[in-house]
């Protein structure tokens, strides 16, 4: 089921998209259609992520699809900051980082692990919406065979209850209409896919922290 509405839903968001992409292009930014349409444009790619997800749940993208290769974690996540620059400025979140210059490019599946820090990344700016500090740490160093990240925040915490669950297929602790339940369960399965491993601690009221452990020499390449 979850795969046959993704395959039913990708197909005419991709034409949305393209549509609105066409009229923003023949709208002056002085228009005021202009800022509808980049709101509409926005929502849109946020269902196509929807999307995405679902097929990565469902496992039927094809195996074929991304091949493994070396990479920087450091420029993933650079990607990453990318494009969350516009929300990190506009909420006044302070992004510290720290990398270990002993960390070697690893092999992995480029785009699948960029989902998995995609999405780690905002689920910690959405929780810290509410906090006095928002305050995003990531790290990044060598621990042996594996390249270990973590991603630590400011937020509001995950009560204890929640976190046996978290990792579970639609469960989500956000309000409804705003989470599907299936990033962390995504996230779970591509760095499971990668050999690795991806664990969380939170405190209620103190913060949430993920920590990712990625083999260096892949399982697959």
């Amino acid at each position: 089921m979850t795969a046959g509405i993704a395959h039913e839903l990708n197909n005419p968001m991709m034409g949305m998209l393209n549509f609105i992409q066409y009229c923003l292009k023949n709208t002056s930014r002085d228009d005021k259609r202009h800022l509808v349409l980049l709101d509409a444009e926005r929502e849109t790619r946020r269902c196509i992520g929807i999307v995405r997800n679902l097929l990565t749940f469902s496992r039927l993208e094809r195996e074929d699809e991304e091949k493994f290769k070396k990479e920087s974690i450091p420029k993933i996540f650079k990607r990453v900051f990318n494009l969350l620059s516009y929300r990190i400025e506009k909420e006044n979140i302070l992004l510290t980082q720290e990398y270990s210059e002993e960390t070697p490019e690893i092999w992995v599946k480029i785009s699948n692990i960029q989902q998995v820090f995609l999405n780690l990344v905002g689920n910690a700016m959405d929780a810290i919406k509410g906090s006095k500090e928002k305050e995003i740490n990531v790290t990044i160093r060598p621990d042996g065979q594996f390249v270990l990240v973590t991603i630590a925040d400011s937020g509001c915490g995950i009560s204890p209850e929640d976190l046996q669950n978290i990792f579970d297929p639609f469960f989500t602790t956000k309000p409804a209409g705003q989470g599907t339940g299936l990033g962390l369960s995504v996230c779970h399965s591509i760095v499971k896919a990668h050999g690795g491993e991806i664990t969380c601690e939170s405190e209620i009221g103190i913060g949430t922290k993920f920590n990712i452990s990625l083999p260096i020499g892949g399982i697959e390449y």
